[in-house]
């Protein structure tokens, strides 16, 4: 670790980084004085939409597809604690809301400790390289940003600095001016896994090559990054590094998302269940009955409809019914769910505040990302939905070892569960637990059938 002596000023940074994008902030000022000049008081149809098309960015084969979308509206407005930030703003969606305005200062202090720390590196090609970045940049985010070159690649330089400055210091268990503000320092992990909270990925990767010539470095400074989502994820399992994907990643949340959710297509069935031969086709009939049930009621008036595939008994009722449910035992991820023989075996799910926030995000970000078809997260959150529809469910869950929860109140996080799974869009004929979903259901209702068998003796 290099020597945090010599350190530059803060004023100083701060300066250079104003004089290195003025010139170019001016022309755009000017260009933009033009245009307006230019504009006549009153403009056809045609014109005015050509003005508009002109004013988009060309096209570009290279660029990065929108990776940045906001939340629904609908969804943030319900329940803005879980979206929008609380100690930094990472990106332009948040930037100089008043709240957040004290870290903004910090960040000058993270940056001033990353050049310390990097002497070697240059703020000039620092500034330089990202501001090539820029164009690709704003064409990521699903809307306009209303900042100029100056403000957004100050943007861009300081919070990616501010990303990979924090995982250091937190990795090396460094002095840090919010180290011992514990609240700040959980939030702050909370805020860098907001999908609305980011900046591309690619910006980050570019500081990580300028700072480290050497390819082996380079990859270790993404393993922090790594170690540093991975030892707050709110389920107990290993994480997986694979550098060439995380190399990949769009923004922080992308990172966090292919750290943990495994790479398989799907749930594998279990040959002993009996109901793991169902095909696609029944399900689908399933899923018509449930939508159109008069079909079913031109036959027999006396034929029952089951529920549709994709509800199954919350867990109380499943518990009634003889299913057991245990924690898995050195689980290889979050999904690695079995059940065979009337076991139900499930990673342990750790549920404080700070996980709730991460949850949600994580189904926010493959809700929009079009990342698996499958929805392997979003699936697991229906499962979830599911089991957990009251305060004796969390009670149950929490009594088999399935939840650990720091929340006192059962209500709200049977309330939690119920909201994760009305924000989420899922095909329950085709999604990644599907089978599991297929063989609960099968079993519990070979259990009622047998139950009512023997009443009826």
């Amino acid at each position: 670790m290099n020597n945090h002596t010599d350190t530059p000023d803060i004023t100083v940074i701060d300066e250079v980084l104003k004089q290195i994008v003025h010139e170019e902030t001016e022309e755009k000022a000017t260009k933009a004085t033009q245009k307006e000049e230019q504009t006549m008081p009153k403009l056809s149809l045609e014109l005015s939409l050509k003005r508009r098309l002109d004013e988009l960015p060309k096209k570009d084969d290279t660029t990065v597809f929108l990776s940045i979308c906001r939340i629904p509206a609908n969804i943030r407005e319900r329940d803005k604690m879980f979206y929008e930030p609380r100690v930094v703003s990472i990106g332009p969606f948040y930037r100089g809301r008043d709240s957040l305005r004290a870290m903004e200062e910090q960040k000058v202090y993270l940056l001033r400790d990353f050049l310390a720390r990097y002497p070697e590196t240059d703020i000039k090609v620092l500034v330089k390289e990202v501001r090539l970045l820029e164009d690709q940049a704003r064409q990521c985010y699903a809307e306009s940003i209303d900042l100029d070159s100056r403000e957004f690649v100050e943007m861009l330089l300081l919070d990616g600095c501010f990303i990979l400055e924090n995982a250091i210091k937190w990795l090396n268990n460094e002095p840090n001016r919010l180290k011992h503000v514990r609240w700040a320092t959980q939030c702050i992990f909370s805020d860098l896994l907001l999908v609305e909270n980011q900046i591309p990925f690619f910006v980050v990767m570019k500081l990580i090559s300028l700072i480290q010539a050497d390819e082996k470095k380079r990859t270790e400074l993404l393993y922090i990054l790594s170690a540093y989502f991975g030892s707050n994820f709110f389920c107990v399992v290993p994480f997986h590094v694979d550098t060439h994907s995380l190399c990949q990643a769009r923004n922080l949340v992308h990172l966090y998302y292919q750290l943990f959710v495994p790479k398989r297509r799907s749930y594998q069935s279990n040959p002993k269940n009996t109901c793991a031969s169902t095909s696609r086709r029944g399900l689908l009939s399933t899923f018509k009955l449930c939508i159109f049930p008069q079909v079913a009621s031109q036959g027999d008036p006396k034929q029952i409809i089951e529920e549709p595939i994709y509800v199954i008994p919350c867990a109380t009722e499943l518990l009634q019914s003889g299913i057991i449910f245990k924690p898995k035992k050195s689980p290889t991820d979050l999904l690695d769910i079995t059940f065979e023989d009337g076991i139900l075996e499930m990673p342990p799910l750790s549920l404080g505040p700070r996980d709730k926030v991460t949850f949600l995000n994580a189904v926010a970000f493959e809700q929009s990302s079009g990342e698996d078809e499958f929805l392997p997260f979003t699936s697991y959150v229906a499962l979830m939905e599911n089991l957990v529809k009251t305060s004796k469910d969390v009670v149950a869950l929490r009594q088999c070892g399935i939840i650990y929860t720091f929340d006192p109140n059962e209500e709200e996080v049977a309330l939690f569960f119920n909201h994760a799974g009305q924000v989420c869009s899922l095909d329950y004929n085709n999604h990644y637990l599907a089978n599991l979903f297929t063989e609960i259901k099968s079993y519990y209702n070979g259990r009622q059938n047998m139950f009512k068998d023997k009443t009826r003796v």
